[in-house]
């Protein structure tokens, strides 16, 4: 015999809701203690999804004759939490997602990334568990427990074309626009715009292209957030404007805008027929104030140490660009000092 606290599925999806707490997003980011990838059973579509379990027994009452009484709640979904980060601190989330979409990605790619960073949840729609539970059909809205390889391919590679587009525009050499196009993929039409393409206006029409489609992504997937500071409970009469994130790929988004709006702080790879961005110095954003959570769930202030500091890499991450750059100093090539 099998009691579930509260009787319905509905109180238990709404616990579990309540449970994840829907504005963490804009603060930090969850990483879980592992990752599977799945395949859908009814569609084939293969996803990645944490291992949260959402439901623990809580007690088992022998009643006699042979018959168990079961006890059960919503499970904290802390319990499985890794970590929580602020992915506004870390500027390389946008060049090594980049980076990873310059191959195909696979479902053991994104579990990879998932293990560092966490799931993008391009699809706040596709973040949902479905399960046959102990009282039927129960679906519970995850909080970036679940993404399709598909959804994370077409975000990232939109990152990647973008991240590519500046990197050929940020160049003092003519660049071939049909071998870049080849190379790094469409974006959506809208942003395109095809038609406004003119013949010796293409580089124009580039920027165009990057500020279209950094705009179309923060309007989906980030908002305005007025900020009102507090101390010790009480507001201090300090208030700021900044932007908050409904997913990681929201925040990377932010991070692609800061990119192209400040080109001064950003670092290109020191090979010269490279000029990759290896980093940046980000926009400051006035809710990130220094602080990660551990894995009980508790601030730990100026905590940003915990995550290398980036700012002396030189060259790509993965690729010989070192090592071509020092053999070529070696040889005495122009430029090579």
């Amino acid at each position: 015999m099998t009691q579930l606290s509260g009787q319905k599925s509905e109180s238990l999806t709404n616990g579990f809701e309540k449970a994840v707490k829907r504005d963490l997003p804009s603060r930090g980011w969850p990483v879980y203690k592992g990752y599977d990838d799945v395949v859908a059973d009814e569609s084939g579509e293969s996803f990645v999804v944490a291992s949260v379990d959402m439901i623990e027994l809580t007690a088992r009452d022998d009643v006699g004759n042979g018959q168990w009484v079961e006890k059960y709640r919503v499970r904290d979904p802390q319990k499985d939490l890794l970590r929580s980060y602020l992915p506004l601190r870390k500027p390389e989330l946008v060049v090594d997602l980049a980076r990873l979409a310059d191959r195909a990605i696979t479902p053991q790619a994104m579990v990879g990334w998932a293990s560092e960073y966490g799931l993008l949840a391009s699809s706040r729609e596709e973040d949902t568990f479905g399960r046959i539970g102990l009282l039927g059909p129960e679906r519970f809205t995850g909080h970036a427990c679940r993404e399709s390889v598909a959804g994370f391919a077409k975000a990232a590679g939109e990152i990647r074309t973008c991240v590519r587009i500046y990197e050929a525009l940020s160049g003092s050499e003519d660049f071939d626009l049909e071998k870049l196009s080849s190379e790094v993929g469409a974006l959506p039409e809208d942003a395109m715009r095809p038609g406004e393409r003119k013949q010796g206006h293409e580089r124009a029409w580039l920027f165009g292209v990057l500020g279209r489609m950094t705009q179309m992504r923060l309007q989906e997937h980030c908002y305005p957030q007025f900020n009102t500071y507090v101390r010790g409970g009480y507001p201090t009469g300090r208030f700021s404007l900044s932007w908050g994130f409904y997913n990681l790929i929201g925040a990377i988004w932010l991070q692609m805008a800061w990119l192209l709006e400040d080109d001064d702080n950003v670092r290109f790879c020191r090979l010269p027929d490279c000029r990759r961005v290896i980093t940046f110095e980000p926009g400051k954003s006035a809710d990130e104030v220094g602080t990660i959570k551990d894995a009980e769930g508790k601030f730990k202030r100026n905590a940003r140490g915990e995550y290398k500091d980036r700012s002396d890499r030189l060259f790509c991450k993965g690729r010989p660009c070192k090592q071509k750059y020092h053999y070529r100093k070696k040889a005495g090539w122009p430029r090579y000092r």
